[in-house]
């Protein structure tokens, strides 16, 4: 069983011509709202890929809160939700004619799953294997969670929305998962190179502890741990709709893969794959693929992709990227 402990949202998305500039006004082509968040995204994904899923979240008493709670209800998830006086969470997001997107978040009912919510159903989050983690609730929250379960279980932390507090206790957990922009602001610096990146990700991994998985969209993916570091390449190709639940497809894939004993390597090929299918179509939980869906994926490209490439090679490999 997989544990996710995170946020609910719903979710306005606006399709856009290009992403809004500070100052400019623009004009939407269309506008739909969906159930999101980065914890019900995740629990979804869980769920879709045929693993049995707990979730915890917090969701408002307001008419957004009851259409999150409907649309939960469809999924084959075991939810427990603390009912907050708050409203309920919401994501605005922009997504541009090039599947490129820009995300305001309100917390709302997310900042109100405290510890004590954990306590109470910590019988239940015990019995999974992996625990699923993100930054859309309290830090306070995560770190009692990190804090109380390093030992005993698997956890898995996707740094997202990032800050630097997180650097307090981060650690912690067995993978860390950042994206690009996300790595940038948790080291404090922005990199001219992917190569420049590649090699900060390298020292970071070393200083933190964790494993840690840095997603470089477009270019794939890197892992860097203590006995052994690689570049995932992406699935090339890609009629790219909507990135914006990518992310998110591709930990509940990480986390399913790992569950079901497959090796570091394959579970990150899968969950390329899963997150690779996810982009193709609109939304983000709507837009999370089934188990067949990513295995018929894989057949259809072949077993060798995506491509591994040690970590030695990285420089030819990017290389490689640059002249494409």
């Amino acid at each position: 069983m997989i544990a996710v402990i995170g946020s609910t949202n719903l979710d306005t998305v606006m399709r856009v011509g290009h992403l809004t500039e500070a100052g400019e006004t623009s004009s939407a082509k269309g506008i739909k709202q969906y159930l999101g968040g980065k914890g019900a995204n995740q629990a979804i994904g869980v769920a879709k890929l045929n693993s049995e899923c707990c979730f915890f979240t917090s969701i408002g008493n307001d008419w957004a809160g009851r259409f999150l709670s409907k649309k939960l209800s469809e999924f084959n998830i075991n939810l427990y939700v603390r009912s907050s006086n708050d409203l309920s969470g919401q994501a605005f997001i922009e997504v541009s004619d090039e599947g490129l997107n820009k995300i305001i978040i309100y917390s709302g009912a997310n900042g109100d799953l405290y510890e004590n919510f954990i306590f109470e159903n910590s019988e239940v989050i015990e019995k999974a294997g992996i625990i699923l983690l993100q930054g859309e609730i309290p830090w306070d929250t995560n770190l009692y969670i990190l804090e109380k379960y390093k030992k005993s279980h698997c956890v898995i932390l996707d740094p997202a929305p990032a800050n630097v507090e997180m650097l307090a206790g981060m650690g912690e957990a067995t993978y860390i998962t950042p994206n690009e922009t996300e790595f940038s602001i948790l080291t404090g610096r922005q990199y001219d190179s992917l190569d420049q990146m590649i090699a900060a990700a390298n020292s970071f991994q070393k200083r933190l502890g964790a494993k840690l998985i840095l997603k470089l969209g477009e270019n794939g993916c890197a892992y860097f741990s203590d006995s052994e570091s690689f570049l995932v390449s992406p699935v090339r190709n890609l009629k790219v709709v909507d990135t914006t639940g990518a992310g998110d497809s591709f930990n509940s894939a990480f986390a399913v893969a790992l569950e079901r004993g497959e090796s570091i390597k394959n579970s990150i090929k899968y969950a390329v794959l899963a997150s690779g299918i996810s982009t193709m179509r609109e939304g983000t939980s709507s837009a999370m693929p089934t188990n067949d869906e990513v295995l018929a994926f894989q057949k259809e490209l072949g077993e060798n992709q995506p491509e591994l490439i040690e970590l030695e090679e990285a420089g030819k490999y990017l290389e490689h990227l640059r002249k494409q």
